[in-house]
């Protein structure tokens, strides 16, 4: 089974349906995981971004914010990972010019698992493999 880590911008697309290209891409990595196609992984550290964009940014209501939420944590084949690895983080940012968030994502993508991103600044992180949906769909 293929293994994906969800960034925290792929959920704010298929939420928000703000890029409607970018929607569909990510749609139907969803639509994929639902039909056991993948093992999906993110993490709490995404989750803080997602709970920080939607409400200071687009300020939708505390309420409507827990919905998506809830929904993204009762995602089928979900793992949802709570662990970094503040030392390595710490080294990533001191070797990247990353924001310190991502460089804690960045310990906490499994072995393996591919980074599904529209943030180009993982790329940098030669760790994993970080793609966009579009770019994993046709590797």
């Amino acid at each position: 089974m293929k293994k994906i880590f969800l960034d925290s911008n792929i959920w704010l697309r298929y939420l928000l349906r703000d890029e409607e290209k970018q929607f569909r891409d990510c749609q139907q990595l969803l639509i994929l995981n639902e039909q056991g196609k993948f093992k999906i992984y993110t993490s709490t550290i995404c989750l803080l971004e997602i709970v920080y964009t939607l409400s200071s940014f687009y300020k939708i209501k505390r309420d409507e914010v827990v919905a998506d939420l809830r929904n993204i944590i009762s995602t089928r084949n979900l793992t949802l990972i709570d662990k970094t690895n503040f030392s390595e983080a710490l080294r990533v940012f001191e070797k990247h010019q990353i924001k310190f968030a991502d460089c804690l994502i960045a310990t906490q993508i499994p072995k393996g698992v591919i980074l599904c991103t529209y943030d180009r600044e993982f790329k940098k992180i030669k760790t994993f493999i970080a793609l966009t949906p579009s770019e994993y769909f046709t590797r």
